[in-house]
């Protein structure tokens, strides 16, 4: 023994790029709150799956490893149900793929910009961190380029959010499986919690190819943030890695229930997908001749807006008109800010603030400079 008492090891706090509220579920501000990545609506079949819950499901452990649950997602994404592990949510199925993968790796690749969080488990391996770098506008990060990144710099455990956590742009199955077989010698851990189109996700690949996993989250498009459900989708190689690393009771038994409800609850499912699009438009045509500009190719509820040199930060401006986004400082970006898609009421303020942004001399558009909430 040294004589001397282990010092406690820490790395930087988790960065959270989402607004979190009181144990009453009120919010901290009564503001434009555009700062979120969750739905603003819930599937109502999920709600009465929670109201119908018995003593027993508060009063005994549950398997977290749901035969129903992983079979409803091994229909939905087209991969063998063994191959899913439920968890809660999507930071713990960060934590779970890293307890895997992290010891061995020599070391570990990051995105930026991407979602800061990664960062926290990254650092958590104590091993050395390299980074492909793309903060000038507009943040586009190619599989092709993270391909290139991890044979040249020989990564050999990278995570990444498809979609961009950041931007929304999404990188579809082929794109994906192209930068899989270039870099056969790194793993990757393919983060798709924004997802909102399960019929267009990666998953699949995992028949195919052995070195990556996906990582997925119920909370955001099914409106299940407060429950927790999370879940990872495995090759067969890594199955019993993860079957021995997660957690066996850490999925809470209504959080189940409600799960196996809004994924069932397809016409819920349709109206998110429609509503979103329909918001992305609505500010796409806004900015549309103006110096503020929208990030290109979102395809979830996280959008990136930024601005020419012309005019001061969207982002700061925005907020002393009372509406808040996710600063740009937050993923290592000078300008701008994320915004979630999901709200047609704060998207439609959103536009009018911009517009009077854009000409001050619009009398209509510039009253919403002196409004909040």
């Amino acid at each position: 023994m040294s004589g001397k008492l282990i010092e406690p090891f820490s790395v930087p706090a988790r960065a959270v790029p989402t607004r979190l509220v009181t144990s009453d579920g009120t919010p901290v501000e009564d503001r434009c709150l555009l700062d979120g990545c969750e739905n603003d609506s819930i599937s109502l079949m999920a709600l009465d799956a929670v109201r119908s819950a018995q003593s027993a499901h508060l009063l005994l452990h549950w398997d977290s490893q749901d035969v129903g649950l992983r079979q409803d997602l091994s229909d939905l994404y087209d991969v063998d149900s063994r191959s899913i592990f439920l968890c809660s949510g999507g930071m713990d199925a960060i934590r779970t793929a890293f307890d895997v993968f992290g010891p061995i790796a020599r070391n570990v690749g990051l995105c930026k910009p991407d979602w800061p969080g990664f960062h926290y488990f990254a650092s958590r391996t104590r091993k050395p961190i390299k980074f492909l770098d793309r903060t000038d506008y507009p943040y586009i990060i190619s599989a092709e380029d993270v391909a290139g990144f991890c044979v040249s710099t020989e990564v050999e455990l990278i995570i990444l959010s498809n979609p961009s956590a950041v931007t929304g742009r999404v990188w579809h199955p082929d794109e994906v499986r192209a930068m899989l077989l270039a870099a056969p010698e790194t793993m990757f851990v393919i983060d798709e919690a924004d997802s909102i189109y399960p019929e267009s996700s990666s998953m699949s690949l995992v028949r195919e190819v052995e070195n990556v996993v996906f990582l997925g989250s119920l909370s955001k498009f099914l409106g299940l943030s407060g429950l927790r459900v999370g879940f990872i989708v495995v090759p067969d190689r890594a199955r019993e890695a993860f079957r021995n690393t997660i957690d066996p009771i850490g999925l809470a038994s209504v959080a189940i229930m409600a799960s196996r409800a809004a994924l069932s609850d397809t016409a819920y499912q349709r109206t998110t997908q429609r509503e979103t699009a329909e918001n992305r438009g609505r500010l796409v045509d806004a900015v549309a001749g103006t110096p503020y500009r929208v990030v290109p190719g979102s395809e979830c509820f996280a959008c990136y807006l930024s601005a020419d040199e012309t005019v001061p930060d969207p982002y700061e401006s925005l907020q002393n008109m009372g509406i808040e986004l996710v600063p740009g400082s937050l993923f290592g970006l000078p300008r701008g800010g994320r915004l979630n898609l999901r709200n047609k009421r704060r998207i439609d303020r959103l536009v009018t603030a911009l517009r009077g942004l854009a000409d001050p001399t619009d009398r209509w558009s510039s009253e919403a400079r002196t409004r909040t909430g």
